[in-house]
């Protein structure tokens, strides 16, 4: 006569077998997050953005970049957005002809030169070169603005950050400082288009 499995040493099997099943699965699933997470970082992060973000937290070379976007303007620091950005990335090694002045210009290059484009603001990372809607609000129309982000003003909010432009006349005269990403915002009487997308440049 055969012995019949007790309900106990049933159970001891079952519980074994799971064990082996879970073993494999949980082995994959942890090099999926390795992936996931070492393919996001690198698809983020860049030298670029490092340089670029480093750069931007010395005055001086804050300084520099604008004077010479209101150069390249005739003097006037109005309308210079893409003048300020081209010489900061110049700064840091781009080669951007001084005669780009707009967002379409300036975008061109980009997508030649294989930058990426992303629309989830809560993504950025110092360093990352932002693009604002048109000035009817149209995501899909030619950007009005481009400036850097440098980092959100509170962690874990994402309304407004630190970014680097040349409006420091409708910012007390700060080319770093506080603007609303997310929204239409207001300063020094004057409107500001909300944030459309980033560019970024992977190694």
């Amino acid at each position: 006569m055969k012995n019949v499995p007790t309900n106990k040493s049933f159970r001891k099997k079952q519980n074994l077998k799971l064990k082996f099943l879970l073993i494999p699965l949980t082995l994959f699933l942890t090099i999926s997050v390795i992936f996931i997470s070492t393919f996001q970082s690198k698809m983020y992060n860049s030298n670029l953005r490092k340089k670029i973000y480093n750069s931007m937290t010395k005055s001086k070379n804050r300084i520099t970049a604008y004077n010479k976007a209101v150069n390249l303007n005739n003097g006037a620091s109005a309308n210079t957005c893409v003048y300020f950005l081209s010489e900061v990335l110049r700064m840091n090694g781009e080669k951007i002809n001084n005669s780009v002045c707009n967002t379409n210009q300036l975008l061109d290059i980009m997508k030649e030169e294989g930058w990426k484009k992303e629309k989830n603001y809560k993504k950025l990372r110092p360093g990352d070169i932002c693009f604002t809607t048109d000035s009817k609000l149209n995501k899909y129309g030619t950007p009005s603005h481009t400036y850097i982000f440098m980092k959100w003003k509170e962690k874990g909010k994402y309304d407004y950050a630190y970014v680097c432009d040349n409006q420091a006349k409708d910012y007390d005269w700060k080319i770093y400082h506080i603007r609303n990403i997310a929204k239409v915002d207001y300063s020094n009487g004057h409107s500001k288009d909300p944030f459309s997308f980033f560019m970024y440049k992977r190694d």
